[in-house]
C-alpha cells in the first residue's frame, strides 16, 4: 500500500477549516462563472460524478431529475452540502472520495463535472487518470478550470507567484490542466475562454 502523501492532509485539513466561510466566499466567484456552469451542465447525462462537490453550490445548476454523485475529501464541506441538497429535484448522493483514488468500479458514470479542483489536487495526472477510468467509454468530462496563461509573460508572472497563492489556499495558478487532460487520454471537444486564458470551460471525451 502507498503511503499517503503529506500534501493531501495538507489540502484536507485547509478545507475543512474554510468550510465555514466557503459560500461567502465562493459569492464572489459566482458572478461571473454561474452562466457557464449552467450552460456546461446542461449537456450533462446519464449517471453523473461530481468531482470536488464542496458545499453544494453547484446542485441549483442543475437540469431537474438528475442522477448525481458528489465526492469531496473534506468532511466539513460534505456536511454542508448535505444541508442543500434536499432541494434539487433529483438524486443525490454525497460520499467522502479522493480523486486520486477513486473506490467507483471502472466506467460508473456518463458524466464527470469539476469545477475549480485540479488546480488543488496534489497529482493532477493521477487525479484525471482515475477520472478517465471511471469514466464510460463516449463519456464527457465537463471542467470549469483556471489555468496558466500560455502568455509567455504572463506564463511567468504566475509561476513566480504560484508558492504564494497556493499557500494562501487559492490553488495552483500555473497548472497546464489541459495538456494534463491529454496526457490522461482525454479528447478535448471544446476548450472556451471565459477570462483571457486563464479561465476555460472545458469539456473533454474518453
Amino acid at each position: 500500500m502507498s503511503r499517503a502523501d503529506p500534501r493531501d492532509h495538507a489540502a484536507k485539513a485547509s478545507f475543512d477549516a474554510v468550510a465555514r466561510f466557503y459560500d461567502s466566499f465562493y459569492f464572489i466567484v459566482e458572478g461571473f462563472t454561474s452562466r457557464h456552469r449552467r450552460e456546461l451542465l446542461r449537456r450533462a447525462k446519464g449517471k453523473i460524478l461530481e468531482i470536488g462537490v464542496g458545499t453544494g453550490s453547484s446542485f441549483n445548476a442543475y437540469p431537474p431529475r438528475q442522477q448525481i454523485v458528489g465526492v469531496d475529501t473534506s468532511q466539513e464541506m460534505l456536511r454542508r452540502a448535505e444541508q442543500k441538497r434536499n432541494n434539487y429535484d433529483g438524486q443525490i448522493e454525497l460520499r467522502k472520495e479522493d480523486v486520486q483514488n477513486l473506490s467507483f468500479k471502472d466506467e460508473a458514470f456518463d458524466t464527470v463535472f469539476s469545477s475549480w479542483v485540479f488546480c488543488s489536487v496534489t497529482d493532477p495526472a493521477k487525479g484525471l487518470s482515475e477520472v478517465r477510468r471511471v469514466l464510460k467509454k463516449g463519456g464527457q468530462l465537463l471542467m470549469l478550470e483556471h489555468v496558466r496563461s500560455s502568455n509567455k509573460m504572463l506564463g511567468r508572472v504566475m509561476e513566480k507567484l504560484n508558492p504564494l497563492v497556493s499557500r494562501l489556499g487559492v490553488g495552483n495558478i500555473d497548472r497546464d490542466t489541459v495538456q494534463y487532460l491529454r496526457r490522461a487520454g482525454f479528447k478535448i471537444e471544446e476548450e472556451r475562454n471565459i477570462t483571457y486564458d486563464v479561465v476555460k470551460a472545458i469539456v473533454a471525451s474518453k
